[in-house]
């Protein structure tokens, strides 16, 4: 998180430029080494013997439907990038209101593609919790949180690009709020303040990196009732708010119009104008 200074409109002009990069290809492997490269490489984001916890989309998706959740082979692609430096890789999922976060580890491929390269496999709905204080948070002044999560020393979020009924789109920040071990999160959808939520969550563990599977993304009545789109894309960042920004932006929105983008941002854990993005 840079330094920021905040305009009159609350958003910020921030002194730590970040960095987003985006490849076009057709290999899920190739084009996540070449977007970490042009971002400076393994070395900037995972030192040696460090605990690196990869948050993947998964019950936001429907087993079976490309484009729902994030791409198995992005996950294994990571985990094989990173698991020479890392004492620890850890790939997570919290149970959500429709889905329980084991089944459909199993059933996206997931786990398999995890467990294959080595990684451990967690539900973050279950075993130890512990809970951080937010002192500047829009809602949530504590999280209660999963131990893998918390004692993480770099947090990935892995999302895959899609449109969302609640929240306009849903990438890395959006993805983090899965992390949340509530089962019933609906309850912040009834409420109205899922997107400060979202804001508060990041907030408390922002991701280190954040690379969205724009491979095949959905459109349409997302999470669950959108439609397929190839992309070919991987969007990567090492901000988790300018990277959703820069992938809000090449899909057609504005990302000050999107308010778990613009929550982020004026609370400064990122910059949403493109002119402070490289």
């Amino acid at each position: 998180m840079g330094e920021v200074e905040l305009s009159e409109k609350g958003y910020g002009t921030f002194k730590n430029i970040p960095t987003v990069s985006i490849v076009k290809g057709k290999n899920p492997k190739a084009m996540v080494s070449k977007a970490i490269e042009l971002l400076g490489g393994i070395d900037r984001f995972v030192k040696s013997g460090d605990v690196v916890f990869i948050k993947p989309n998964v019950c936001g998706g429907v087993p079976g439907k490309i484009g729902s959740y994030t791409n198995p082979e992005i996950i294994s692609a990571l985990i094989e990038l990173f698991k020479a430096r890392a004492s620890r890789v850890i790939v997570g999922e919290a149970d959500s209101c429709m889905y329980d976060a084991d089944r459909m580890l199993d059933e996206t491929g997931i786990r398999k593609a995890a467990e294959d390269f080595g990684a451990e496999v967690v539900n973050l709905s279950r075993g130890e919790m512990v809970t951080i204080d937010v002192p500047d948070a829009y809602v949530m002044r504590e999280i209660e949180i999963s131990k893998a999560i918390a004692d993480a020393d770099v947090i990935i979020s892995v999302p895959v690009a899609k449109t969302h009924i609640n929240t306009d789109v849903t990438f890395s920040l959006k993805c983090m709020f899965g992390a949340y071990p509530l089962k019933n999160k609906a309850t912040y959808h009834a409420w109205d303040r899922l997107n400060e939520v979202i804001a508060d969550i990041v907030l408390a563990f922002p991701p280190r990196l954040s690379i969205i599977d724009a491979t095949t993304g959905m459109e349409g009545l997302g999470p669950f009732r959108g439609v397929p789109i190839n992309l070919g894309m991987i969007v990567c960042g090492d901000n988790a708010v300018a990277t959703d920004a820069v992938a809000a932006h090449m899909l057609g929105f504005k990302p000050s119009k999107i308010k778990h983008i613009r929550l982020a941002t004026e609370k400064g854990i990122g910059p949403i104008d493109m002119q402070s993005i490289e």
